[in-house]
């Protein structure tokens, strides 16, 4: 029997509007009532999952930065793994196409070097927004992730010449197929999920997962079952395909496939 659900959120939890349906929050609440934990994982920042969390009403784990920081129910810092300040300087430095934007994760601030009021949107109900840095000369001690923004197939090339240069010494992830994501090594959901799970007791086998991007892989091949989006990315798809699949986000997907799953628990 299941007895914790973990959720990504853009493109799982949250519909293409970037909110939570009121047919999600009920059903998340109605489980919560009944004892079931809910947790949330996402690459996004924690300062701006927190009004996300805030909106859905439920007290719970925040998973952000893909696993670099874990917050408590009570909003304590419970884990934080940055990248080493030597690797996260020379990411930032990395030569790249000048339309790839740079992003960096810095403590409790989202940096760029340039105004990008496009990337705003997903934004927009948390208020959550960038400062603009000189990140060249800017501390590098609390870089929690290092993010690249543009075309997909440039991306591609910075993905495979990172893992060429550092291999295990970071994780290189999409998170979208237009945003390539850089952690420290061996940070990722999946690990954070473990981690949470272990403070109470409970065995990865206990979780159902729900996610969308590359970011969400080893989240999904380490629960006791691993659930992809409908409009999940093609690359997740090839890469867990006897994994099932729900409907997509715009669709609630996630509620869909719990109120199905726990009606079948409780008979």
């Amino acid at each position: 029997m299941f007895k914790v659900v973990v959720s990504d959120l853009d493109g799982t939890l949250l519909n293409g509007q970037h909110q939570i349906s009121s047919r999600t929050r009920d059903t998340l609440h109605r489980l919560v009532d009944q004892g079931v934990k809910f947790v949330v994982a996402t690459g996004r920042h924690h300062v701006d999952v927190r009004s996300i969390r805030d909106a859905l009403g439920l007290d719970i784990y925040l998973i952000t930065s893909n696993g670099a920081v874990v917050h408590d129910k009570q909003d304590q810092l419970v884990y934080n793994q940055a990248l080493p300040a030597t690797v996260a300087a020379e990411l930032i430095a990395l030569e790249r196409d000048p339309s790839i934007h740079i992003n960096v994760y810095y403590g409790d601030e989202w940096l760029v070097e340039e105004e990008l009021p496009w990337l705003l949107q997903f934004h927009h109900d948390s208020g959550f927004s960038y400062r603009l840095a000189d990140l060249a000369n800017h501390p590098k001690d609390r870089v929690n992730k290092v993010f690249y923004i543009g075309d997909h197939d440039k991306l591609l090339k910075i993905e495979a010449h990172l893992n060429q240069q550092y291999g295990d010494r970071i994780n290189v992830t999409f998170s979208l197929p237009d945003c390539l994501e850089v952690m420290h090594a061996g940070v990722h959901k999946g690990n954070a999920v473990r981690a949470v799970l272990e403070q109470h007791g409970l065995e990865m086998s206990q979780a159902v997962a729900f996610g969308d991007g590359m970011n969400d892989f080893e989240m999904l091949s380490m629960v006791g079952r691993g659930v992809v989006m409908g409009n999940a990315h093609d690359r997740l798809k090839q890469a867990l395909p006897e994994h099932e699949q729900t409907l997509t986000s715009d669709e609630d997907g996630v509620a869909v496939y719990l109120e199905k799953l726990f009606a079948s628990q409780t008979r």
